[in-house]
């Protein structure tokens, strides 16, 4: 997993998102590269997978194939610094810089949105390949999650959970244990009761 944006080098930093993964495919003029997990980036970005490979197509000058090919051989690099400006363009807030954004239109076609985070009021490019297709997934009636970080936190509960869960069976496991030895030594007394008796 890396930063949303990439290269934050803070520690806490929560928002993060899986690393492209490339593959290139075929060769001569038809070579073509293909980011497999473009749909998993997608989801922890929080935008659709298209708007990711429109603009990306954009910044090559390349042409899109299928859901997830870029016509071209590219390298990783590259992808990340293109992925790094959508991000800024349309997943980040220009105020916090952080990707809390619920994007919304104003009007028929107005590409806006509002920080989860701070509160701020953003605009955003409609017009572009990218942002035409915010417009139709918004026009569609496609919702969005909320919270960036609510898959995260999904995750902490179910660690929480599976922490309280471990505490409780050690807890019974201490009492399980501790009644074994009262039980056994309260059959060695008797037992040693039994052996004076006999002996008297």
């Amino acid at each position: 997993m890396i930063t949303i944006p990439s290269g934050i080098k803070d520690p806490s930093y929560r928002y993060k998102m899986p690393k492209m993964q490339l593959t290139i495919e075929s060769r001569g003029n038809g070579i073509k590269t293909n980011i497999f997990n473009i749909d998993d980036v997608a989801v922890h970005l929080r935008v659709p997978s298209k708007a990711i490979m429109k603009y990306l197509c954009s910044e090559l000058g390349a042409n899109m194939e299928q859901t997830s090919i870029v016509k071209g051989k590219h390298t990783y690099d590259v992808m990340l610094k293109h992925l790094d400006k959508f991000i800024e363009k349309y997943v980040l807030c220009k105020n916090c810089h952080y990707p809390e954004l619920q994007r919304f239109l104003e009007g028929k076609s107005d590409l806006k949105s509002k920080c989860n985070a701070c509160g701020t009021s953003n605009k955003h490019d409609s017009m572009s390949n990218a942002g035409k297709v915010f417009v139709n997934e918004l026009k569609a009636g496609k919702t969005q999650v909320v919270d960036i970080t609510s898959k995260d936190k999904a995750g902490e509960k179910e660690d929480v959970e599976h922490e309280i869960s471990d505490d409780e069976d050690k807890e019974k496991k201490k009492k399980k244990d501790k009644k074994e030895k009262k039980d056994k030594k309260k059959k060695n007394k008797e037992e040693t009761k039994d052996e004076e008796e006999e002996k008297e």
